[in-house]
């Protein structure tokens, strides 16, 4: 995967809304769309194990995740801050004309997606939909300069 590096920091805009995928300061737990203010909670390190990718926050020491066991992901399941690492598959972009990244539980159809057909409104849930050609489900990766003292 090009698009993405092994260890880098990124921010993730949705192509559909604008707004960042954002742990919420709030609960620690939500995961939402919000305007992009360069905040480390909406920093995001990819680290690859050969196997898939795991995405955790240089904020607090959590994963993006989702609610409940991996084997009951379906539509509508929420994306949250988990404490262990959770494996995601990360593609280029199949939506025509929209640039950036497609983020998939690891081996299933459902794509991390910005609800509501990717509503711009802050606090938007982040969710798992099953992959369609909606650029609501597809992010721009945004690398982020950071000290590496962030790296866990």
């Amino acid at each position: 995967m090009s698009r993405i590096q092994n260890k880098h920091i990124y921010t993730l805009r949705n192509c559909q809304g604008g707004t960042v995928a954002d742990l919420s300061g709030g609960d620690k737990y939500s995961i939402i769309g919000y305007h992009s203010h360069n905040g480390p909670n909406q920093a995001w390190i990819f680290q690859n194990d050969g196997d898939g990718w795991s995405i955790k926050s240089v904020w607090v020491d959590k994963y993006l995740g989702i609610e409940g066991d991996v084997n009951d992901a379906g539509n509508g399941r929420k994306v949250v801050a988990v404490s262990s690492p959770f494996k995601w598959d990360v593609q280029d972009s199949d939506v025509e004309g929209v640039e950036g990244i497609r983020i998939l539980v690891h081996g299933k159809k459902f794509s991390m997606d910005l609800s509501d057909k990717g509503n711009a409104a802050e606090g938007t849930p982040i969710q798992l939909w099953t992959r369609w050609h909606g650029a609501n489900q597809i992010w721009a990766p945004v690398e982020r300069k950071w000290c590496v003292d962030f790296i866990r």
